[in-house]
C-alpha cells in the first residue's frame, strides 16, 4: 500500500555568526502524521553579497541531515537556494514528518559528491567524521516533539562557521605595515565540533584525523583578513603563527609573531572566533628573509614557541630571563626533577634578583603533582613531582617563568622511557661475529622519531668489555675499574658505532645507556665453529724398481711438491713439502668421506684410499703401487 506524501511547513530563522537576524515568513500549514510537503520559506541575510566575496564564502547551499531520538541516520534533504538577492534568498526543502522527537543538523556549503546515504548510522559516524576544505556552516537542533509544520516557529537557527579568522592591526608609528600571512595553516576543518565525551558541543576543538599543514607564502601576504581551521595550537610541535611583513628603520623585515593572550599562554584555534594581532610598538629588526622569519623564534617577546623553547635566555635589550632548560623530560613514576630560573635586571651585570618573578603552572596538566610545584626566589630553583603512574601517552605540563613582558616556558613530559631497539651486531641479535682479534664489529641502535630536538647531542654510554673502538671520536671512561665509551647521537634514526674485537673467542653483553632510555642490551659471541680441517703428516709410496731380472718394491717419501690427486671430497688441496711431508685441507665437514690420494711417477701409479676419521687418527699416508 502506497502512503500519502505530503508536505512540512518549517518556520526557520536562520542567523549566521557575524550576520544580523534573518526574517522569514512563512504561513500556517496542518499537516498530518507521516505527511511531507514541500516548504519553501524566505531569508534575509544582511551582507550576504560582501560575505561571498569574502575569503570565507557564504551560503551557498544547505542540507538538513535527519536523526530519530536514539540519533540513527534516517534522512538528507537539501534546502534549495532560489532567487538569490543581495541581501538573502528563499529556501526550500522537504523533511519526513514525525510526532517523535528528532534530531536536525543543518549543513551548508558542503561537498556531498563522496556521502553515503546510509540509514540507522550513528550521528557520531555520519556527522562527526565529515570534513572539507571548504568554508562550512553547521548547527545542530533537537526537536522533542517532533517534525512538524510548527517545529521552527519562532526558533532561531544559528549557523556555526567551522573556520576561525585573523587579522592585523598596526599601532606602532616606527612600522610601516605592508601585509601578513599565516604559517603552518590546517589544509582543512571538520564541520562539526564533536567531543567523544559529551557529543557535539560549541567549543570543542575538533582537528580531522589525516589533518596536515600548509607552510607560508610570500605570494600570499596581503592585508586582508584571514581564514583558517580550526587546530589544537596550544601544545602543538608545529604551531601557527603569523607572519607580518614591514618596514623598519628604512629597511624591510618580517615578523613571525606568536598567538598568545595577556598571560603568555598561546591560543588553540577555534571556529568561529575572531584573532586580532595588534602591533603596539616595534624595537628592533626583524627577519630579513621570508625564510628566516619561518623557521626562526617568534618575535612577540614569549617563550610559548617551541623554537623559542630552544634557547634559555629572552631578554628585552635592558633585562633578561634565563633559564635552564625548557624541556624535562619524566621516565619514572613519582620522579622529582629541579630547575633554575633567573631574573636579571641587567645584561651587562650577572647578579640576578628575582623579586617579582611568578612561576605558574598552566591548565591542561597532565604529567606533574600540582600541589607540588615550588619556586626558591633566592636560588633560583624550580622543583616539582612527576605524577605517581606512567601514561599511556605522554603527559604534559608547562610551567611558565615570567617577568614583566619576558617569560619562558618549561615543558614538562611524563611518558615511558624511549627505547634503542632495534639494537644489533652484525645486523644481528644475538651478534654473531668472525673470531680473532682486531675484527670488525658494528653495533647499531635507534633513536626514535619522537626524541626531542631539544636533547640533542644525547651522550649514549656504551659497556663493553671484550671490544675497542675502531677509530676516533669516542670518549673513554673508567668507572669502579671497567671501561665504558660514550657516543654523541646529533640525530634521530639509526645510529652505527665502529668497534673491532681486542682478543679471540668474545662472548659478552654489551649495554646501552643514557637519560631519558630504558637500558638496551646486546649479546653477541665469536663464531668459534672451524670453518676448514687441517690435517698434516707423512707420506710415502712404494716404489716399483727392478733388481736384475726382477721388480721389486721399497717405500720411499714422496718428493718435495710432488702431485697428488684427491678424490672423494670437494675443495680440498693438497700440499707436500718437505720431502716426505703433506699438508692437507678441507672444508670443515662432520662427514667422514672416503678420500683417495693418487701419485703417479714414470708410469707407475701408487694410491691408498682411506676414510676421513681414519686420517684424523692416523695421519701417515702410504700410497702402495697400483700399476
Amino acid at each position: 500500500m502506497s502512503k500519502i506524501i505530503k508536505a512540512i511547513s518549517l518556520i526557520c530563522l536562520i542567523i549566521i555568526a557575524g550576520c544580523s537576524q534573518d526574517v522569514i515568513l512563512i504561513p500556517d500549514q496542518p499537516i498530518q502524521e507521516g505527511e511531507e510537503v514541500a516548504v519553501s520559506f524566505n531569508t534575509i541575510i544582511p551582507e550576504f553579497k560582501t560575505v561571498v566575496t569574502r575569503a570565507n564564502g557564504g551560503v551557498n547551499d544547505m542540507y538538513l541531515l535527519v536523526f530519530d531520538e536514539n540519533g540513527n541516520y534516517i534522512a538528507r534533504r537539501q534546502a534549495a537556494l532560489s532567487n538569490q538577492t543581495e541581501i538573502g534568498g528563499t529556501f526550500t526543502a522537504q523533511l519526513p514528518s514525525s510526532s517523535n522527537s528528532r534530531i536536525v543538523h543543518f549543513i551548508s556549503n558542503y561537498d556531498w559528491t563522496v556521502f553515503n546515504d546510509i540509514a540507522g548510522l550513528s550521528e557520531a559516524a555520519v556527522v562527526a567524521l565529515l570534513s572539507t576544505s571548504n568554508t562550512t556552516f553547521w548547527t545542530r537542533i533537537e526537536l522533542e516533539n517532533g517534525i512538524s509544520s510548527t517545529s521552527f516557529s519562532g526558533l532561531a537557527v544559528s549557523l556555526l562557521r567551522n573556520q576561525a579568522k585573523i587579522s592585523v592591526v598596526n599601532e606602532a608609528d616606527e612600522l610601516t605595515y605592508n601585509g601578513f600571512t599565516i604559517h603552518n595553516k590546517p589544509t582543512k576543518g571538520s564541520v562539526a565540533p564533536f567531543s567523544s565525551t559529551n557529543g557535539f558541543e560549541e567549543g570543542v576543538i575538533t582537528e580531522p584525523l589525516d589533518i596536515s599543514l600548509i607552510p607560508a607564502q610570500v605570494s600570499e601576504i596581503s592585508t586582508n583578513e584571514k581564514y583558517l581551521f580550526e587546530r589544537k595550537n596550544a601544545y602543538a610541535t608545529n604551531i601557527t603563527t603569523v607572519i607580518v611583513k614591514g618596514t623598519y628603520s628604512g629597511q624591510q623585515y618580517y615578523y613571525k609573531i606568536d598567538l598568545i593572550d595577556a598571560d603568555k599562554n598561546r591560543y588553540d584555534i577555534e571556529r568561529n572566533y575572531h584573532y586580532i594581532v595588534k602591533i603596539k610598538t616595534v624595537t628592533r629588526a626583524g627577519y630579513t628573509s621570508f625564510e628566516d622569519a619561518l623557521s626562526g623564534a617568534s618575535h612577540n617577546n614569549t617563550a610559548l614557541d617551541p623554537i623559542i623553547e630552544k634557547y634559555p635566555i629572552i631578554s628585552d635589550g635592558i633585562s633578561k630571563l634565563e633559564v635552564e632548560k625548557t624541556l624535562v623530560i619524566l621516565t619514572k613514576p613519582n620522579q622529582q626533577f629541579s630547575v633554575w630560573a633567573k631574573y636579571f635586571p641587567e645584561i651587562s651585570n650577572e647578579s640576578f634578583d628575582n623579586t617579582g618573578v611568578a612561576v605558574t603552572l598552566q591548565s591542561g596538566n597532565t604529567s606533574t603533582v600540582g600541589s607540588s610545584l615550588n619556586f626558591d626566589s633566592s636560588t633560583g630553583i624550580i622543583t616539582a613531582t612527576g605524577l605517581g603512574q606512567l601514561p599511556e601517552e605522554p603527559g604534559n605540563a608547562r610551567i611558565v617563568v615570567s617577568k614583566g613582558d619576558l617569560a619562558r616556558t618549561i615543558r614538562v613530559v611524563l611518558r615511558t622511557p624511549f627505547s634503542f631497539d632495534p639494537i644489533t651486531i652484525n645486523d644481528q641479535n644475538p651478534g654473531l661475529i668472525s673470531n680473532g682479534q682486531s675484527v670488525n664489529v658494528p653495533l647499531k641502535f635507534n633513536v626514535p622519531d619522537d626524541f626531542p630536538d631539544d636533547l640533542f647531542p644525547l651522550p649514549i654510554r656504551i659497556y663493553t668489555q671484550g671490544l675497542y673502538p675502531a677509530a676516533s671520536g669516542l670518549e673513554m671512561v673508567v668507572e669502579g675499574g671497567q671501561i665504558h665509551y660514550i657516543y654523541r647521537a646529533t640525530q634521530k634514526g639509526i645510529q652505527t658505532v665502529n668497534f673491532k674485537t681486542n682478543k679471540s673467542g668474545n662472548a659478552e653483553t654489551v649495554i646501552l645507556k643514557a637519560d631519558y632510555f630504558s637500558d638496551g642490551t646486546i649479546n653477541y659471541e665469536a663464531d668459534t665453529t672451524p670453518t676448514e680441517l687441517i690435517i698434516t703428516g707423512t707420506i710415502e709410496y712404494n716404489e716399483r724398481y727392478w733388481v736384475i731380472f726382477w721388480e721389486s718394491n721399497r717405500w720411499k717419501n714422496v718428493p718435495n711438491n710432488a702431485t697428488i690427486s684427491v678424490t672423494g671430497i670437494t675443495g680440498s688441496t693438497m700440499q707436500v713439502s718437505p720431502t716426505g711431508k703433506y699438508t692437507f685441507t678441507v672444508p670443515y665437514t662432520i662427514a667422514n668421506p672416503n678420500i683417495t690420494f693418487t701419485y703417479t711417477l714414470s708410469n707407475e701409479t701408487y694410491r691408498q684410499q682411506i676414510s676421513l676419521n681414519n686420517l684424523k687418527s692416523n695421519p701417515n699416508l702410504r700410497l702402495d703401487w697400483v700399476n
